[in-house]
């Protein structure tokens, strides 16, 4: 049941539009320069958002892989970054990361989802992938509402 729930949250939170816009939808069609381009006052822009959603779902990967096992000092802000790639290879990637998590939770077990994280983080592995899920649908808002107000939103792709 847990990993039913976890997995309706990754597709609507990634590539099924629900109640809110699926990020894979979110950034469609956008150029890089609608991806670079952030209002007076603005925190980030689109480019930096999904830099930074890559950032986190590649980093509980890691996890999820054994790869990484202690805690990094790590700026938060530091993960909200803009670089010279290629705006499409920079969506490439968010979607193979995202891929990747949905294969893992179609073959997740109840004893994976039970168990801790690792042997720094003692939290059952249910509880961060329902925060990421939570963490992913916040920051496709705020690439929603930046291209709402760059003018780039078709509300035919999505919630209006």
């Amino acid at each position: 049941m847990t990993k039913d729930i976890l997995l309706e949250q990754h597709t609507a939170c990634y590539d099924e539009n629900e109640w809110f816009v699926a990020v894979k939808n979110a950034v469609a069609g956008l150029t890089a320069e609608q991806a670079t381009w952030k209002p007076a006052g603005a925190d980030n822009s689109i480019w930096e958002e999904v830099n930074h959603l890559i950032f986190w779902n590649e980093r509980w990967l890691q996890r999820y892989r054994g790869e990484l096992n202690y805690p990094e000092d790590i700026e938060n802000t530091g993960t909200f970054k803009s670089d010279d790639a290629d705006w499409q290879a920079i969506c490439d990637k968010l979607f193979a990361v995202m891929d990747e998590w949905r294969d893992n939770l179609n073959n997740i077990t109840d004893e994976k989802l039970a168990s801790p994280v690792n042997d720094q983080y003692h939290e059952p592995w249910f509880k961060p992938l329902a925060q990421q899920n939570i963490h992913n649908a916040y920051h496709t808002g705020q690439i929603v509402l930046l291209r709402k107000l760059q003018g780039s939103w078709d509300s035919s792709t999505g919630v209006s």
